[in-house]
């Protein structure tokens, strides 16, 4: 270490105490940036932060500048859910985005990322981002990524989705990250630009299933989630999805035998009832498998790990896995009706709805689980159900159906979407 701490390359040193152990990518510190490759470990050491030349062509933006925003309740931290080094997610439609702005005619960014994790086996996660509108889709996760179609000078916004991963090695266990996540460690600009502070709504939304919500079957960016997504943020609103192939209300999520947890898992119920709660089993107060809560420390659910950052609205799509992997019927209809109590006790204030899965899986279990969680809470008036019907599945298993299958196509996620979109504007206007 005596080389670099000496290097005119380093403008800034510092100490941290870091969950891993910090390995020097060279390539990154001859273009003026410490990359980091993380493994588990306790150790306190030094990391250089904000590296660059002394006379620098190019400013890095830290993923702790107020010129990022992140989706909530899906990004973890060098520090808990924070920190100075990098931001990571392993949830598909997570976002960033990053505001500047620049004076020069002609100028350049590119987006920094550590990606010492991924093997063979993991295969690479794929971003889409927006420049200013302007587009780029399914783009590989590379070191650094340069920003095409980026133009003129102004104010800048760059808005990064992560929009596909394998289904494995994503969710991490306790000590140890996932391999395959978006891994964040900041923003390159040139030297006429400068960042500038972003904004966020305090009301967010967050979106919870399976394979379909996590956008299976569509092509980027056209999942049902992502367009109810957009139209949350069109009237201001942040939303967070939270969505994992093969899961539901038991069943594990990712590639069989599956370590992603089930959402609420319950065994020994009778008729739906009672049976014993499996915390360590179940994901829905968790972001990963790496000792990251979804809770804040007075048990609420939280945006970004803080007080007071509940969401508005929990919207859940799950019953297709637990069906089709012949979860306990009995449990399964335990399981919803104790989770809609343990969220309305995160989250007091939050409109609950359960979306009916479209090929209308658990339809009843689902109808009569908001029944009894009503009888039980009488003043509730904050959880409802979003029922497309029979029209909904029959449009997406019918011969030759234009609206793909058990996972719907794009054409079938557009119409379920605008549906879903009335259906939220009418509930969240009461």
């Amino acid at each position: 270490m005596s080389t670099l701490s000496h290097s005119p390359l380093l403008r800034m040193i510092r100490c941290v105490h870091l969950p891993f152990t910090a390995i020097i990518n060279q390539a990154l510190i001859t273009r003026g940036l410490l990359a980091l490759s993380l493994v588990s470990s306790a150790t306190p050491l030094c990391v250089w932060a904000d590296v660059a030349e002394t006379t620098t062509d190019r400013v890095i933006v830290p993923v702790d500048s107020e010129a990022f925003v992140f989706s909530p309740g899906n990004w973890t931290g060098d520090d808990d859910r924070s920190g100075h080094v990098f931001r990571q997610t392993w949830n598909p439609g997570a976002y960033f985005r990053v505001t500047w702005e620049s004076s020069a005619a002609v100028s350049e960014a590119s987006i920094l990322l550590d990606t010492s994790t991924y093997t063979k086996d993991t295969g690479v996660p794929r971003i889409s981002y927006s420049i200013d509108g302007r587009w780029t889709l399914n783009q590989a996760c590379t070191e650094e990524i340069q920003i095409k179609n980026l133009k003129g000078a102004g104010r800048h916004e760059l808005c990064v989705y992560l929009s596909g991963s394998q289904q494995q090695d994503r969710w991490g266990e306790p000590g140890k990250s996932g391999l395959n996540v978006l891994r964040v460690l900041g923003v390159q600009l040139d030297a006429q630009s400068r960042p500038i502070a972003n904004s966020s709504d305090a009301r967010w939304a967050l979106i919870v299933g399976d394979s379909i919500t996590e956008g299976i079957g569509a092509s980027p960016l056209l999942s049902y989630s992502y367009l109810v997504g957009q139209a949350l943020r069109r009237i201001g609103w942040e939303y967070g999805v939270s969505a994992c192939g093969w899961s539901g209300w038991l069943n594990k999520g990712d590639q069989p035998p599956g370590d992603v947890p089930g959402y609420y898992v319950i065994s020994g119920s009778k008729d739906g009832v009672g049976g014993s709660y499996h915390d360590e089993l179940s994901r829905w107060n968790k972001i990963d498998g790496n000792n990251h809560s979804l809770l804040d420390s007075q048990g609420r659910i939280s945006g970004h790990g803080e007080l007071n950052q509940e969401p508005s609205l929990i919207l859940i799509n799950y019953g297709p896995n637990d069906t089709l992997h012949r979860s306990d019927p009995s449990d399964t209809r335990a399981s919803i009706v104790q989770a809609l109590a343990a969220l309305r006790r995160s989250a007091p204030e939050a409109h609950i709805v359960l979306i009916i899965p479209f090929g209308q899986y658990y339809a009843d279990a689902l109808q009569q689980s908001v029944v009894l969680h009503q009888q039980d809470h009488p003043a509730d008036d904050k959880i409802a159900i979003i029922d497309l019907g029979v029209e909904a599945k029959n449009a997406i298993y019918s011969d030759n159906s234009p609206y793909g299958g058990l996972h719907p196509n794009d054409r079938g996620c557009a119409n379920f979407a605008a549906q879903i979109i009335a259906e939220l504007v009418t509930l969240l206007n009461q």
